[in-house]
């Protein structure tokens, strides 16, 4: 045996057949030790081992639970709460049905029926409020005697300076009151003044107001005829109105109601007044005679001018302010003159005689 060579005893070794994994694992490291640079092929053998058994390990993840369910019945039974919910589901849908058809209201004029025909103008040319600078006083102007007038009444008006015949006279709510008998038509034509210069001077009066100013127009002989039973702002449609109006309707004698209160001159001053003016210019020829009897006997006997009066003083009375009366008189005789004069004085105004 040659020294420094390791001794190696084969007769102990044992043979393939009778070894077991670890004796055999433990020659083969043994070998390898004895070899030289044994320690590193040992280390990188370990290394070796740990990779081959940290590729077949298995992570192990436990498992998540699955997110949790809520299941309950799909019917809680509530039977006083379910009785008052059908209730109110009953009620909501009654009130959410289809709404019932209301047919709509309207209206084609702002009077009543069984007024005079004004014009042929259509009732929606009537514009109160046509003038940016139009304030009525008396909201009679726009509506009448309706619920509404007294909503309106406080708004103010616009004075206006009217020339009639020569006289000349200023004030908010005009009216201009015409005796149109055959007796004061004949009259006028006689001193070179025709009905139509009539109609003519009043329309003039109406053209030259304010817009905000208001107007009536009144015809009288027995009966009476009124342009509105309200006085109207004179507007433009307004005006337009009168200018086809007064040839129509301002001739012939109104015919006079059964039973009514006054005739003559005290019905048509008593028409006039009811509508609150501020200024009344009277054409007339200063016969102050009433219709007296009955149908198939009637006669007009003349009435004292103190009757006259006295009806006045009482219209005067009962008006929101005082009435100045401006006469306009054709051929009158000279006592009728006296009256008309003394009239004019009484309350304010002033005479024109033709």
């Amino acid at each position: 045996m040659r020294l420094g060579t390791p001794h190696t005893d084969f007769r102990k070794q044992p043979t393939r057949g009778n070894m077991s994994l670890y004796p055999r694992l433990k020659n083969i490291l043994f070998r390898v030790g004895t070899w030289k640079g044994g320690s590193l092929a040992l280390a990188l053998l370990a290394q070796a081992v740990i990779v081959l058994v940290a590729g077949v390990v298995v992570v192990m993840t436990p498992p998540r639970d699955s997110e949790p369910e809520f299941e309950a019945a799909q019917t809680v039974q509530l039977p006083q709460r379910e009785l008052e919910h059908r209730v109110a589901v009953s009620e909501f849908q009654q009130a959410t049905g289809n709404p019932r058809v209301v047919e709509r209201l309207s209206t084609s004029a702002l009077v009543p029926e069984g007024l005079p025909e004004v014009s042929t103008a259509a009732a929606s040319e009537f514009s109160p409020m046509e003038s940016s600078d139009f304030m009525a006083q008396d909201a009679r102007a726009l509506l009448g005697d309706s619920g509404i007038m007294g909503a309106l009444s406080g708004l103010e008006g616009a004075e206006s300076t009217s020339s009639f015949f020569g006289l000349e006279a200023t004030g908010e709510r005009i009216v201009i009151l015409v005796n149109t008998s055959a007796s004061v038509i004949n009259k006028a034509r006689n001193r070179g003044v025709s009905v139509e210069r009539i109609q003519e001077e009043m329309i003039g009066v109406i053209e030259g107001l304010a817009p905000a100013t208001q107007f009536g127009i009144v015809q009288f002989s027995q009966g009476v005829r009124a342009f509105e039973n309200y006085l109207a702002p004179a507007t433009a449609a307004n005006i337009d109105t009168v200018k086809n109006w007064v040839p129509e309707n301002l001739r012939g004698n109104p015919r006079a109601a059964t039973g009514q209160e006054y005739y003559g001159h005290e019905a048509g001053f008593a028409e006039a007044f009811a509508l609150d003016p501020d200024v009344i210019f009277l054409v007339t020829d200063g016969q102050l005679n009433r219709r007296e009897g009955s149908p198939g006997d009637f006669s007009y006997p003349t009435i004292p001018y103190s009757e006259l009066l006295a009806t006045l003083q009482g219209l005067q009375r009962e008006a929101s302010s005082d009435v100045r009366i401006n006469v306009v008189g054709f051929e009158m005789r000279a006592s009728d003159a006296r009256k008309m004069r003394r009239l004019v004085t009484e309350f304010g105004g002033q005479l024109r005689e033709f």
